[in-house]
């Protein structure tokens, strides 16, 4: 990948632009979790100056050397950074108008209080959730509010065996990798392996 080759010095490059930042999200829709948070960490050095907590139109390699930058902060840019980093916690499947959840959720972030998410918005209102995990058991508490979408809200397993699941207090089946909740309000426990 070329942020990989740039960031590991493999390639030449003397500059980029973070428009980049929309495959973080693209990476999160194809289930690759960690690459998509190694491209958080490659842009998120490259906020020029650091301090600012902003990104260039155009960010150089050497960043004390004088050149073009394009305008700062720059608003596509970081357009593309919030709506890639908003599909980690919830993004909307075209193949069946599923609200796919917690996709770019790493574990680490599970422990504790967890994560939450309070009135996103989607095609079917505003959605809110929690979800967090103790010992072997993840919960996900998703409040009333939006319609259920067509295709369900869904959780995707990173692999098998699957765990075992039950929604509001009634085991839930498994559809390949994937858990569907089609009613609101929503506990979901998900436990092992």
């Amino acid at each position: 990948m070329v942020e990989l080759d740039r960031r590991n010095g493999s390639t030449a490059w003397n500059d980029y632009t973070p428009y980049e930042m929309r495959t973080i999200g693209t990476f999160v829709r194809l289930g690759w979790r960690a690459r998509a948070h190694e491209l958080i960490s490659f842009f998120m050095a490259d906020r020029r100056p650091q301090t600012w907590n902003q990104w260039a139109e155009v960010v150089g390699r050497n960043y004390r050397e004088p050149r073009f930058i394009g305008d700062m902060p720059h608003g596509w840019v970081a357009s593309d950074f919030i709506r890639s980093v908003l599909d980690l916690f919830a993004y909307e499947r075209d193949s069946d108008s599923a609200i796919v959840l917690a996709r770019g959720i790493p574990p680490s972030w599970l422990e504790g209080r967890g994560v939450s998410m309070r009135d996103l918005r989607t095609p079917y209102g505003k959605l809110t959730y929690s979800m967090s995990r103790k010992g072997r058991s993840t919960t996900l508490r998703i409040e009333a509010g939006p319609r259920v979408p067509p295709g369900g809200f869904v959780l995707v397993a990173d692999g098998k065996p699957l765990p075992k699941a039950s929604i509001n207090g009634k085991a839930a089946a498994w559809r390949g990798t994937e858990l569907r909740i089609n009613e609101l309000p929503a506990t979901v426990v998900v436990t092992g392996p």
